[in-house]
This record gives C-alpha cells, sequence and structure tokens, in this order.
C-alpha cells in the first residue's frame, strides 16, 4: 500500500455576490477579498454556498481591478482556518480559500465556455502571506 499524503487543494467554480475589498496589512502587503457563489445540487434540489475567498500580493491586486459582482470564475488554491478574539473578547472561528490561481469564465458567441486568460488566470505561484 503507499503512503497516505494529505493534500490540501479546493477547486471552485461560482460568481462573486459582491465587489472584491482590497485592503493592506501592516507590511503593505495587499490583500483582496470576495464571497463566491458555488451552486450545488442536494437531493434534487438546488443550493448555494457561499465561501470566502482571499487573494494576496499580486493577484489580490489583479482581482481588484479586475473582477465585480456577479463574474463568473474558477479558483484553486486551499483551505485555510483562523481564529481571533474581538475587542469584547468573543472568540471567532473561520474557514477560508487562499486562492492561488483565478479565472475569469467567460462565454464565446457559440455559447462554449471558456477561461480568460486575462491577468487574473496567472499560472505563477503567488505566495501567500498571512
Amino acid at each position: 500500500m503507499k503512503n497516505f499524503s494529505d493534500e490540501n487543494r479546493v477547486i471552485l467554480s461560482g460568481r462573486l455576490t459582491e465587489n472584491p475589498v482590497l485592503r493592506y496589512t501592516q507590511k503593505s502587503v495587499p490583500v483582496c477579498r470576495f464571497n463566491l457563489a458555488v451552486n450545488f445540487y442536494s437531493r434534487g434540489t438546488k443550493e448555494t454556498l457561499f465561501i470566502p475567498i482571499v487573494s494576496w500580493s499580486e493577484l489580490a491586486l489583479e482581482c481588484s481591478s479586475t473582477l465585480k459582482k456577479g463574474s463568473p470564475v474558477k479558483i484553486e488554491g486551499k483551505l485555510v482556518s483562523r481564529q481571533w478574539e474581538d475587542s469584547d473578547g468573543k472568540t471567532h472561528k473561520a474557514i477560508e480559500v487562499f486562492a492561488h490561481k483565478i479565472e475569469l469564465v467567460i462565454k464565446n458567441n457559440t455559447s462554449s465556455t471558456e477561461n480568460a486568460d486575462i491577468d487574473i488566470s496567472s499560472n505563477k505561484n503567488i505566495s501567500q502571506e498571512e
């Protein structure tokens, strides 16, 4: 039997539920956040998940300048869990997808879907700051 190897890889496609929000860390690293609506069917009923997406550095800048509410995208990344305490001392937890590749999905005139190779669909592996 082969050795089992953990893998944390996520591939999602859906539409942005809001315009991306670009901010900067204390070290001036760009970080862009948005939620992705992902549809699926469960027992014949259409359901939607709303997944928080985070991109960093160059990819964050590209997302904020190119994407908007309703944009159809394909995202590759990893699941990240974080925990923090607010000013009232209450602990919060979140699971997010840290994106390392985002492709804007467009439809051409023949109604077939293709991925746009605009700046966002960069294959370069952008390091993720935490």
